[in-house]
This record gives structure tokens, sequence and C-alpha cells, in this order.
């Protein structure tokens, strides 16, 4: 099994090596002055069967899935510049790489496409409907203005502990619990993106270890948005 799971995940380039633990982990390794590569943590006593379902080398993306105590199913690929591995939640698993990424779009997102009559899987990081950077995907709303006294400067958009993603502008809306951003937004392992309009932030739909915060944004709470909002398409 490992030589397979090892060949699999030689096709899309990543290194993998195993250890042993109380429970199964899958992790990216960052060692200082070599290569990020895969660990998988096999659980000690347990009996527990790894499969990949689906490769692809042109992507750089494969689909493993787990069968035992700790079941589940996880997206493993290369995003600009680093490995990452994504868990899927339980009622949108695919078995194939392509499924398994239109899984991880939000609800919002695919509703939008289907609106516009998009084919699946259209566009990784951008296309008509959203601009992706990590797990953040950004929603255009070129008709939306908010006044300044309830914008945050410099705000930060976090999830489940990781490396924050810094935005220039951020306007958090609680009657609806929507996040807006624009300007800059910045995050070391991925490219900067440049937001001319106010965009809707939603995250991807991957499992996470710990609750994701809401708001998604790390400091200072901006004023009460009922009187703040003029106009919004």
């Amino acid at each position: 099994m490992n030589a397979m799971l090892e060949n699999a995940f030689s096709e899309i380039g990543a290194g993998l090596e195993w250890g042993r633990g109380r429970g199964f982990e899958i992790d990216i390794l960052s060692p200082r002055g070599a290569p990020e590569r895969y660990r998988i943590q096999e659980p000690w006593g347990d009996r527990f069967e790894l499969e990949v379902t689906d490769v692809s080398p042109h992507l750089r993306h494969l689909v493993l899935d787990v069968t035992g105590p700790s079941s589940g199913r996880y997206l493993c690929g290369h995003d600009e510049s680093h490995w990452f591995v994504a868990g899927l939640v339980r009622n949108r698993r695919s078995v194939t790489v392509r499924g398994a990424m239109e899984s991880l779009k939000p609800i919002e997102v695919l509703r939008e496409e289907r609106r516009k009559g998009m084919k699946p899987a259209c566009g990784l990081r951008r296309n008509a409907v959203f601009l992706r950077q990590g797990e953040w995907f950004f929603l255009p709303r070129p008709k939306m203005c908010v006044s300044p006294l309830a914008v945050e400067r410099n705000g930060e958009l976090v999830r489940d502990g990781r490396k924050p993603h810094r935005v220039d502008e951020l306007y958090y809306n609680r009657d609806q619990d929507e996040t807006f951003v624009r300007g800059r937004v910045r995050h070391v392992d991925h490219e900067t993106l440049h937001l001319d309009v106010w965009y809707r932030v939603v995250g991807n739909t991957e499992m996470v270890s710990t609750p994701a915060p809401a708001p998604p944004f790390a400091r200072n709470p901006v004023a009460e948005p009922a009187q703040q909002i003029l106009w919004l398409d």
C-alpha cells in the first residue's frame, strides 16, 4: 500500500514520508532548506485503508480516501507555490480531482456560476464569478458603496489558525454576517490580489480542525453597519 501511495504522490511531484501515532493524520512538512513534502501518520493498532481514487499530474492534484476509525477524503495538491491538503465535507465528497475541486467551492460561488450558465470546473483561481486566494473566494460587488466610518483599515482574514490574509480595507456587515474587502489582499504564500471595487469574501468548504472565526477578521470590529452601507446592488 505504501509503495502505491508513494508512486501516486510522485506523479504529482510531491514527496511522501510515513510516521506512527495515536491517530491518522496527513500534513505538510516544511523542513528548513529542503523541499516541502507530505507526511502521513498511521495510527497504532487501528486497521485502516488508504486509496488514491484519482490522480491529475497536469493539475498536480490527487484525491486520497481513508477508511477506518478516522475515515475521510482529502484533496492533496499544489496551489501557486506550496502543497496543501483539504478535507472534503461528507455530503460533497468526490472521487475525482475535478469533482473535489468543485466541492470546495462555496455554495454562493456555485449558485452564481449556474446563474451565468458556466460549465463545472471553469477556472481554478479566477473566472467571471470569482477570484480566489488560498481558501478564500472573492465575489465582485462593483456597485457597492460603504461609508468610510464603517471600514477597517489593514484588516485580516484568518481561518483555523493559519497565516492571515492581509487586506487594505475590510467591511463586516453584522446584520447579514457578510464580509467585504477592497484594495490589496496579501499573503506570504500567494500572489497579491488587487481589488478595485468591493468584493464579498466567502471561505471554501473544506473541513477544518477548529471552528473558523466569525466574522473572518482578526482585529477591531467595525462600526454597526445598519446606517453605514450607502448603496448595494
